[in-house]
């Protein structure tokens, strides 16, 4: 199994930090919030699909960076509707 397989079906936190994030990408994390910044200055069109909480904490998805590492597809997380087991979602 490869480590990526191994990282999507680990029952670790949904949420990454940006560090966590950019491991996994292999890339640095100037590089990682370059992205996350232009994912929320596109309106969730390009970059790293991230979720702000506050001014200095954003957060990765685990399944949203999944897709982008599997389909290099890029999510917009506010049209999105995310695997999430055992929840039910009123609209």
């Amino acid at each position: 199994m490869s480590s990526l397989e191994e990282f999507a079906e680990s029952e670790e936190h949904p949420l990454l930090t940006m560090r966590e994030a950019c491991k996994i990408l292999r890339i640095g994390r100037t590089l990682g919030y370059q992205l996350a910044h232009e994912y929320l200055n596109s309106g969730g069109t390009s970059g790293l699909p991230v979720i702000r909480f506050s001014k200095e904490c954003l957060r990765v998805p685990r399944w949203a960076l999944m897709e982008l590492v599997r389909t290099g597809r890029v999510v917009r997380l506010c049209d999105a509707e995310a695997p999430v087991e055992g929840a039910s979602v009123a609209r």
